[in-house]
């Protein structure tokens, strides 16, 4: 009679499912739940299956490129600030160096800048309406809907070690690292309807990320509509230039001939 299966960890303990990875089985204790499969204790471990784990570390506290923005933004506005101050003009030198504090916090990562970078465009438009002054009221217009995407940037709430729900942690992965071949080869695809050149090298590039797609692999491998619209872009910039440029160039091709 053959006796049940045992955990691979724990030979005294009956097994409770089988891993998704490596095929070993795991008893109750061992079973490790990441992103909605089971495995081991030891597969549920590796970066490659907990790859939006993996992702989250690898920009956790890492400074994105609106830290460095905001960080050089303060610096500005802190020199003129001073110059305004020492000119006679204390209320805007003073907007201006709440700008170079909120930059300056915004790029080492402070909490408290986070609340700033939202007041100071609602500074700045009550001290508009207080000087009666249109400019800086019509400035917040601008500048509080850019704030509030910066605030709420997934990119830049890793940078200041915030948590992001599993869903946006998805998106964000997905933007910057499933298949990058595919969307770069895209971006060049659609610059080859201005410049054939980089048809080429768009239809290289999606034939590269087609082959690579594979939505069952750690991680998952995507984009292939994408990489379809690179290959597509490839192939039909060319023949739209050739289709546009071709009836001209046999013109002049003849125009040339009958002045001879």
């Amino acid at each position: 009679m053959l006796s049940a299966p045992r955990c691979a960890e724990h030979q005294d303990v009956p097994a409770a499912g089988v891993c998704g990875r490596c095929g070993s089985f795991f008893c109750e204790g061992c079973a490790t739940w990441v992103l909605g499969a089971v495995y081991c204790t030891a597969c549920g471990a590796l970066p490659e299956v907990n790859y939006l784990e993996t992702f989250r570390l690898k920009l956790w506290g890492k400074r994105d490129t609106w830290a460095w923005f905001l960080g050089l933004l303060g610096l500005v506005t802190l020199v003129r600030g001073l110059v305004l101050l020492a000119s006679g003009d204390p209320l805007t030198a003073a907007l201006l160096l709440a700008c170079s504090a909120v930059g300056v916090g915004c790029f080492w990562g402070q909490r408290w800048a986070r609340v700033g970078l939202l007041a100071l465009p609602v500074g700045l438009g009550l001290a508009g309406l207080v000087r009666e002054q249109v400019l800086p009221v019509v400035a917040t217009l601008f500048l509080l809907p850019m704030a509030f995407s910066i605030h709420q940037d997934p990119r830049h709430k890793l940078f200041f070690r915030m948590p992001l729900p599993e869903p946006v942690l998805r998106r964000l992965w997905n933007r910057y690292e499933n298949n990058p071949l595919a969307l770069v080869g895209l971006q060049l695809g659609l610059y080859g309807v201005f410049f054939p050149l980089f048809a080429p090298v768009a239809l290289g590039l999606g034939l590269a990320a087609l082959r690579r797609v594979n939505p069952e692999a750690r991680p998952p491998i995507g984009r292939r509509g994408q990489a379809l619209a690179a290959m597509a872009l490839g192939v039909g910039s060319p023949a739209l230039w050739v289709g546009f440029l071709g009836p001209r160039l046999q013109e002049l091709l003849g125009e040339l001939l009958a002045t001879r």
